[in-house]
C-alpha cells in the first residue's frame, strides 16, 4: 500500500514539480510496484544473458576505451566496486544537498522505467536515503553530459556504506547498511549511465525560472502603469498578426494583469509609441516563454528515460546512447539566451522609468535632483546584472571534449550549461527586483496607486515593505528587500 501523500516514483510521470517537493520540501517517495517489478526484470534478463556467456558492456568487458578487455566472472564483483571508486572523482565545490536529492530522486525514477535492472537493495537504499534526509556529499565538477558518472558513483559508495554524507545539516560518514548489498551482473554502471544529476537540476531550474518568469511580468506590468504606457502593444490582433505561441501567451497574461488600468491614447503628452523596453516586451518575454515551455518537455522525457547504455529491453542488451544529454543541453542552452534578451528588455525599462523625457518624473526619480541624486544608481545596478545575464548566453554546444583515448568524442556539458543557467536565474533575479524598485517609486513619485487587476497585490506588498521615503539612501538594501518579495 503507497504512502499517503508520497511522491509515486512509477518510472513514467515524474515533473518537475515532484523532483522541487523531494529536493526542497522533503516530500516521501515510494516506489510504484510496477516499478520495482520493471527493474528486477531487467535484472533477470541480465542474469540470462551472463548466464549464456554474451557480452555486456560494464560486466562482462571494461567501460570506455577499455572496452576490449575482457573480465573474467571471478572478478565481476571486484569490477564493480573498482568502478565505482575509479569514477568517483567529482571536485570542487560541494553541491548543495537539495541539488543531490534532486538527482537521486531522478535516478530512481528512472530506475523504476526498468533498463538498468540494478541490485534491487541498492534502489531500495536509495529510495530510504532520500526518505531519511540523507544526501551523499558530491562535488560540482565531473560530469561532460554523457552520464554523471561521478557524482553517481559517489551516490552509490554512499548508499554502500563510503564516503560522507549530510545529515540534518552536518557531515557524517556514510551509515553502513544494516543488510549488506553484494554487487554483481552490471550494478556499478547501471547505476551510474544516466544524466539524472543534470537532469535533476534543470527541473528545479524549470520551477525557478517558470516562477521568475511570472513576477517579472507582474513587475513589467507595474512600470507599464508608471509610465503610463500604451497598452495596445499586447492587444490580441497584433500577436495574432504574428502567430508566435509564446508572444501570444505573454500578451494574454499582461493583458490580464492590466485588465481595468485607465489609458487615455489622446493625451496631449503622448507619444504616438512607446519604446522598445514596453512596445516589444510580448515579443522578446514570448521567446523566453517558449524557452520554459521547451526545457519543461524535455524534462518530461528525461525525467522518466531508460537512458542506460547497455539497454535491456525484451531480453537483449541494446547499446544506446541515451545518456547523451544534447538536448537537454541545447534546452538550457536556449533558456539562458532567451533570458539575455529579456535581460536587456528589463534593464532598458528601468532607464525608461529614471528619463524625465519618458516618465515626465523627475529625473531619476530624485526629490530634489542635484542635490539628490535618487535612484541613479539603480540604473547601473539593473545594467550590470543584464551584463552579466548576456555573458552567461554562450552555448555549451559550442564546446565540446575528446575523452577515453578518443572512443567518446563528444560530449554534451549539459551540467555546465545547468550550472550558467543557476547563475542566470540569480541575476535575473536582482535584475528583476531593481525593476520592482524603480517601478514603486515612479507611481508614488506620480501619486498614483496601480489598478490593472493582476498587479495591485505585488504593488501593496513592495509599498509596505519598501522605505516609504524620497530621500537618498542605499538603495541597494531596497533591492534586497525586493527580492524577498519576489519569492513571497
Amino acid at each position: 500500500m503507497l504512502m499517503a501523500g508520497a511522491i509515486v516514483l512509477d518510472g513514467a510521470t515524474l515533473n518537475p514539480h515532484a523532483v522541487d517537493a523531494v529536493a526542497r520540501r522533503g516530500a516521501p517517495v515510494e516506489l510504484a510496484p510496477a516499478a520495482r517489478s520493471r527493474n528486477e526484470a531487467a535484472r533477470e534478463a541480465i542474469a540470462e544473458l551472463l548466464g549464456r556467456g554474451e557480452a555486456l558492456y560494464g560486466a562482462t568487458t571494461g567501460v570506455g576505451a577499455l572496452r576490449d578487455r575482457r573480465i573474467d566472472p571471478s572478478d565481476r564483483e571486484r569490477f564493480q566496486w573498482n568502478l565505482l571508486r575509479s569514477h568517483a572523482v567529482s571536485a570542487g565545490r560541494p553541491l548543495a544537498p537539495e541539488l543531490v536529492r534532486a538527482g537521486m530522486v531522478t535516478r530512481a525514477n528512472q530506475l523504476g522505467a526498468g533498463g538498468a535492472g540494478t541490485e534491487p537493495a541498492l534502489l531500495d537504499s536509495l529510495v530510504d536515503a532520500l526518505n531519511a534526509g540523507i544526501s551523499p556529499l558530491t562535488r560540482e565538477l565531473g560530469s561532460l553530459g554523457t552520464g554523471d558518472l561521478p557524482a553517481l558513483a559517489e551516490i552509490a559508495l554512499a548508499l554502500l556504506g563510503e564516503g560522507k554524507v549530510w545529515r540534518d545539516g552536518n557531515l557524517v560518514d556514510a551509515p553502513t547498511p544494516q543488510t549488506p548489498i553484494h554487487l554483481g551482473l552490471r550494478d556499478a554502471l547501471g547505476f551510474m549511465s544516466s544524466n539524472a544529476m543534470t537532469t535533476g537540476h534543470a527541473a528545479l531550474l524549470a520551477v525557478d525560472g517558470r516562477a521568475l518568469l511570472t513576477r517579472w511580468l507582474e513587475v513589467a506590468a507595474l512600470s507599464f502603469e508608471a509610465l503610463e504606457a500604451d497598452p495596445v502593444v499586447l492587444d490580441q490582433r497584433v500577436q495574432e498578426a504574428r502567430g508566435a505561441a509564446g508572444q501570444a501567451a505573454v500578451a494574454e497574461r499582461m493583458r490580464e494583469l492590466l485588465a481595468g488600468a485607465p489609458f487615455d491614447p489622446r493625451a496631449p503628452d503622448r507619444l504616438v509609441q512607446d519604446p522598445y523596453p514596453f512596445r516589444v516586451l510580448p515579443q522578446v518575454d514570448g521567446v523566453a516563454q517558449d524557452a520554459m515551455d521547451k526545457l519543461d518537455a524535455v524534462l518530461g522525457r528525461e525525467l522518466n528515460a531508460r537512458p542506460e547504455n547497455a539497454l535491456i529491453q525484451d531480453g537483449r542488451a541494446l547499446p544506446t546512447g541515451n545518456f547523451h544529454a544534447a538536448e537537454l543541453g541545447a534546452a538550457l542552452d536556449g533558456l539562458r539566451a532567451a533570458f539575455a534578451h529579456s535581460a536587456s528588455l528589463i534593464a532598458g525599462r528601468v532607464s525608461a522609468l529614471l528619463d524625465p523625457r519618458m516618465s515626465g518624473l523627475p529625473p531619476f526619480l530624485a526629490a530634489d535632483p542635484g542635490v539628490d541624486s535618487g535612484v541613479m544608481m539603480l540604473e547601473y545596478t539593473a545594467h550590470a546584472a543584464a551584463a552579466e545575464v548576456r555573458s552567461l548566453a554562450t552555448p555549451m554546444a559550442v564546446q565540446s571534449v575528446w575523452a577515453s583515448l578518443g572512443v567518446e568524442s563528444h560530449a554534451s556539458l549539459a551540467a555546465t550549461a545547468a550550472a550558467r543557467a543557476a547563475e542566470t536565474l540569480h541575476a535575473m533575479e536582482v535584475l528583476v527586483a531593481t525593476e520592482l524598485v524603480v517601478a514603486v517609486r515612479a507611481l508614488r513619485f506620480a501619486g498614483r496607486e496601480p489598478s490593472g487587476a493582476g498587479v495591485h497585490d505585488l504593488f501593496e506588498a513592495a509599498a509596505h515593505a519598501l522605505p516609504a521615503g524620497m530621500e537618498d539612501r542605499a538603495f541597494g538594501r531596497d533591492v534586497d528587500v525586493a527580492i524577498r518579495l519576489l519569492w513571497r
